[in-house]
Order: C-alpha cells, then sequence, then structure tokens
C-alpha cells in the first residue's frame, strides 16, 4: 500500500513547527513523495536536502545506536565492553564521514551519509588546514564521553540491570491517537520495575533544551496509552551522557493538563496550515522564513535549507 501524507504529531514535529515555519514546510510537505524519481524537481531538492545530517546529529545517532546493541546484549546475555561500543560508533563516524566527503551518498540518498558540513563546504572540514582532523576528533571523543558515562553512572546502574522480561522499549517507533491525531513517539528505552512503575529513559548527547522536558512530559502521555499505564507510576529521564547529568520528570495532575493543551494547541496550529502534500505543494508564502535580522536566524545557520531560502552565505 502506498504511503498517504497526513498530519501527525510529536515533540520534534512540534519544536520545527515552532521553531521556523519555512523549514517545517520543507521538512513535512515540499520533500514529500521527492523520493519518486517522477517527483518534481522541487521537491526531490528538499527530499535530497532533507536527508542530509549533521556531524552532532550522526555522533549523537550511533552513540544512540551503540547503546541500543549494548542493551539488547545485555538481555540476551551478551553485553558488549566499552571498547567494542566505542569502536562501533568511531568506525561508523569515520565511514560516515568518508561517504559523504566521497559523495557516495549520490547512490543512496535515504539510506547513506550526506553531511551538512561537506554541501556547504563549511570550514570546518577543510582539510588543507587540519580543520577537518580536528572537529572529527571532536566528535570522536564526545562518543568515547558519552559511552563511558553510559556504562559508569551509578545513577543509570538500574536502568542497566533491567531484567529481559521488564522491557518494553529500545528505540522502537509507536504511535498513539490524541486529540484525532496520529501521535508518534521513539523512547530511547523504557522498562518496568518491581513495584510496577515504568522508567522512561532519553539518551542526550547534546546540551539540555527547554522542549526535552517536554517531550518526556509527552512520554507518559504514551506509557499511559501504550502500556496502559497509571501515569503517577511513570517517571520520565533525560540522560546527558556528555556530562553525566539525570534529568527526571514525574507526573502529576497539573504537569499532564499542561502537557495536554500544550499538545492540542500545537496540533491545531498545525491543522490550520495543513493540506494534502499527495496532491499540491501548496502555498510556500503561508509558512513565512525567519527575517534574516531576527535572533532565531541563528536557527539558519545549521539548517539544511539555506540553499532554498537564499542564506548560503550563513555558516555556523
Amino acid at each position: 500500500m502506498a504511503f498517504q501524507h497526513e498530519l501527525s504529531w510529536s515533540a520534534s514535529r512540534a519544536g520545527t513547527f515552532a521553531a521556523c515555519k519555512r523549514r517545517y514546510y520543507y521538512d513535512y510537505y515540499l520533500s514529500w513523495l521527492g523520493w519518486d524519481r517522477r517527483a518534481e524537481p522541487e521537491r526531490k531538492q528538499a527530499y535530497l536536502l532533507k536527508k542530509m545530517t549533521r556531524m552532532p546529529m550522526l555522533a549523537g545517532d550511533l552513540v544512540h545506536q551503540a547503546i541500543e546493541r549494548w542493551l539488547r546484549g545485555q538481555a540476551g546475555g551478551r553485553a558488549m565492553s566499552l571498547e567494542a561500543l566505542v569502536r562501533f560508533a568511531s568506525d561508523g563516524l569515520r565511514e560516515g564521514y568518508k561517504t559523504s566527503r566521497s559523495g557516495q551518498w549520490k547512490s543512496r540518498p535515504s539510506k547513506l551519509v550526506h553531511l551538512a558540513e561537506h554541501h556547504y563546504d563549511e570550514a570546518c572540514v577543510d582539510e588543507k588546514d587540519g580543520s577537518a582532523t580536528e572537529y572529527g576528533k571532536r566528535y570522536l571523543e564526545r562518543m568515547e564521553t558519552a559511552l563511558r558515562n553510559f556504562l559508569r553512572s551509578p545513577e543509570l546502574d538500574e536502568a542497566r540491570r533491567a531484567p529481559a522480561d521488564s522491557i518494553l522499549a529500545c528505540e522502537d517507533m509507536s504511535t498513539f491517537d490524541l486529540f484525532e491525531t496520529k501521535v508518534y513517539a521513539v523512547p530511547d528505552f523504557a522498562y518496568r520495575d518491581e513495584q510496577n512503575r515504568i522508567h522512561v529513559y532519553d539518551w542526550k548527547t547534546g546540551k539540555p533544551r527547554e522542549r526535552d522536558r517536554f517531550q518526556l512530559a509527552v512520554y507518559v502521555e504514551y506509557a499511559v496509552a501504550q502500556w496502559d499505564a497509571d501515569p503517577d507510576q511513570v517517571v520520565c529521564y533525560d540522560a546527558y551522557l556528555g556530562t553525566d547529568d539525570l534529568v527526571h520528570v514525574e507526573s502529576d495532575e497539573t504537569t499532564r493538563a499542561e502537557t495536554l493543551e500544550r499538545m492540542r494547541t500545537s496540533m491545531e496550529e498545525m491543522q490550520a496550515l495543513h493540506f494534502n502534500a499527495d496532491r499540491t505543494m501548496g502555498d510556500l508564502e503561508t509558512f513565512p522564513v525567519i527575517p534574516e535580522d531576527a535572533p532565531e536566524a541563528r536557527e539558519c545557520t545549521r539548517c539544511n535549507y539555506r540553499e532554498l531560502c537564499d542564506r548560503v552565505a550563513l555558516s555556523p
């Protein structure tokens, strides 16, 4: 059955919508169908740009993959060593960089690494002056630090020792319906303890953001819908692996009411701009770009779609 364009919601989608309506349009509307060789050139271009990543995102994804491997191995009695995890992540980062630099990604743009740093010829990947070596080393070290903290942090000990039969999710994407809208959620890890409390974890390799706590609050609603959980028995955590900090959110009536209202409002705002991208590319002007002189324009310096907004000159 062919994919059909529809309005769905996730905490990350809501974050994009709030930060930049133009990027939201490119991500969820113009790029739609861009994988089809018969698609309009504008759709194909947006799709290729959407599939790009950046080194921080690639490194973070590899840390997630390594932790998933460790957790699944631990559940099966075959936990990997720190050295093996670091080697897996480091090899992935180096291979991804080479794939991007060589242009090999063009053969399978939806599967292979295409770095925005290479696409926009940013100074950080200049190999003549050694910048690329230093840039890569930075993320190799960050990944090793994150993985070491995951394996050695006392606060994560209970999560690491969770029995296989208690695990509810491990990087598993799922959906639930709320306010007649499909909601996507991908908890990094979740388990049920002996007291019937559900613990949901998000592994973070970057700095804390306000939206992080909102995402944890959304996971409470996910646990209620997915596992029929008592919201008072759900605890969600942001594990900032770069600094070995753990932030947790427990549900109460006030927090739940605020979260549900924020989700409902976000969905309504998205619905007001929604159109069927299977039929049309819509009206670009309905999704305004951030003014260049606005403080929020700093978002543009790391945006995949700089060339579509004529902001290539902007760089991190």
